[in-house]
């Protein structure tokens, strides 16, 4: 393919994002912008024209299923070597990470729907509680608060047992909040023990420990670093503490790294994701966004009306991702 030679219908800012240098850049792209094709142009792009050897990729995406689709696209312009990429989900690059790196043997997988049943299973293990309301409804209590806290703790990166409990005049926290925060960290190490003893781990172990490698080891840091030398992340407003600090690490020797993302878009913010993503990329990396402004799904009213509706959120910075319409 021959960007220059115009053989690519792409918009000027979409072409500006795909013959961008191996370098740090950031996508800003809301939906209906072209996204998925511009990172797949740009991917085909560093092979054919910046010579870069497709095993020495990493793209990260949400879903299985978007991994295989945008694999199967830069295979069918790339030709064959592009197998070499490695395309996958956070989850499914932690686990090959600890597979192909760690010393140790790795663990089963607990997923969450065991991971319930085994709190369930022995509740009464657990007291007693400072809580009220968790002995009433232990299922509720385990879905709704356990696995939630529990989740979020490692996503951001949190030793529990440190944290300290705030108050019950500290920002008027009720008398029932700090009770239960007091049982979720008493009974956190109880359920990494469960787990341990019959040798499983969930998720969040499995991303603690890949972060927990990268960090204590410099060896493997460094191997890790010179076998993906070019990162690519889409939905990268949607990446919790955790699996940023990872990528930063990652990437922070080369520097060779994209990222797409919308702060219009969080999705996951209850997994931790949001904006912070975005203006924590500009910090480590630097370097000017490249918004992609065409819309090909909206009228230009109803993308004049997002922008008003953005425009209200203080907390974000003014960039007006919808500027242009292109086309319905």
């Amino acid at each position: 393919m021959n960007y220059n030679q115009g053989d690519i219908s792409a918009t000027p800012s979409q072409k500006q994002a795909i013959i961008h240098p191996p370098s740090p850049l950031m996508i800003l792209a809301g939906a209906g912008t072209g996204k998925t094709f511009t990172l797949e142009h740009r991917i085909v792009y560093l092979i054919e024209h910046y010579n870069v050897n497709p095993a020495t990729i990493l793209t990260i995406t949400y879903t299985e299923k978007a991994a295989q689709e945008l694999k199967e696209r830069i295979l069918n312009k790339a030709g064959k070597s592009a197998h070499a990429m490695t395309v996958g989900t956070f989850h499914s690059f932690c686990y090959q990470l600890l597979r192909d790196f760690s010393a140790e043997k790795l663990p089963a997988l607990l997923e969450e729907s065991e991971a319930i049943h085994m709190l369930l299973k022995r509740f009464d293990d657990l007291g007693p509680f400072e809580s009220d309301e968790f002995p009433l409804n232990p299922q509720r209590a385990v879905i709704e608060s356990f696995i939630p806290f529990f989740n979020r703790s490692r996503d951001e990166l949190l030793e529990i047992d440190k944290q300290k409990t705030p108050g019950i005049t500290e920002k008027e926290f009720p008398p029932e909040t700090v009770a239960q925060l007091n049982d979720l960290k008493r009974i956190f190490p109880l359920f990494q023990q469960w787990k341990q003893d019959i040798k499983v781990v969930d998720y969040g172990d499995m991303i603690l420990r890949a972060y927990n490698l990268l960090k204590r080891n410099n060896t493997v840091l460094q191997a890790v670093q010179e076998k993906y030398q070019h990162v690519i992340i889409d939905e990268f407003q949607d990446n919790n503490f955790a699996l940023n600090e990872i990528i930063g690490l990652i990437a922070q020797n080369h520097r060779q790294i994209t990222v797409v993302g919308d702060e219009d878009q969080t999705i996951y913010s209850f997994r931790g994701a949001n904006s912070y993503n975005i203006s924590e990329f500009k910090k480590r990396f630097g370097g000017d966004p490249i918004a992609l402004e065409d819309n090909f799904r909206s009228t230009q009213s109803i993308l004049d009306l997002a922008n008003a509706s953005i425009k209200n959120n203080t907390e974000r910075e003014d960039t007006n991702l919808f500027s242009k319409n292109g086309k319905d």
